[in-house]
């Protein structure tokens, strides 16, 4: 009986190392997914002048990179360097208004289903500048990830499964009572 108990506390002692390393790489991906919008928004705030995001537009896609989108005090676009079906995507109004209220949000944005995007919107002068990037690359990134861990965490466990079953071998064999 002792050697279940030690073998259940290793068992929970691994899921919980693996988890928590499967918890922070996660976390630091998604975080990096904020890094580069984040400069964006930054850069598109220190311009002055006319609109830089004239020109043709790209459509918003998994490849499309990083993009800016600024939003006028009507929470409206102004101006957009992507479009979503031809048109300027819109952010949901509370990240415009919590970045106005705080002077910036950071948030996954899901504009249509398997298109989810890192944004981050900054408040300038009444108008909201919102830069993002698409998750995809950091998602399967992430499942990549997930699977390697997975693949430790069984493999440890049949370590420890057959190191007990191994010494419950071992016992019998000496003619005493297993687990005891």
């Amino acid at each position: 009986m002792r050697r279940i108990i030690w073998c259940l506390a290793a068992a929970i002692i691994i899921t919980l190392a693996l988890g928590s390393v499967y918890v922070a790489l996660q976390q630091i991906g998604r975080h990096m997914a904020n890094t580069a919008p984040a400069a964006a928004a930054a850069a598109r705030l220190q311009q002055q002048g006319p609109d830089t995001a004239a020109g043709q537009r790209l459509e918003l896609s998994p490849d499309s990179g990083v993009f800016l989108i600024v939003y006028g005090d009507t929470n409206s676009p102004l101006s957009s360097t992507v479009v979503l079906h031809g048109a300027m995507p819109v952010v949901p109004e509370g990240v415009l208004d919590t970045a106005r209220a705080l002077g910036s949000d950071t948030v996954t944005w899901q504009p249509e289903p398997g298109l989810r995007m890192a944004i981050v919107a900054r408040q300038a002068a009444g108008n909201v500048v919102v830069a993002g990037q698409s998750l995809a690359h950091f998602e399967a990134s992430d499942r990549m990830t997930q699977m390697f861990l997975a693949a430790g965490w069984l493999g440890s466990l049949l370590v420890l499964a057959g190191a007990f079953g191994a010494a419950e071998l071992v016992e019998r064999r000496q003619g005493k009572e297993p687990g005891k």
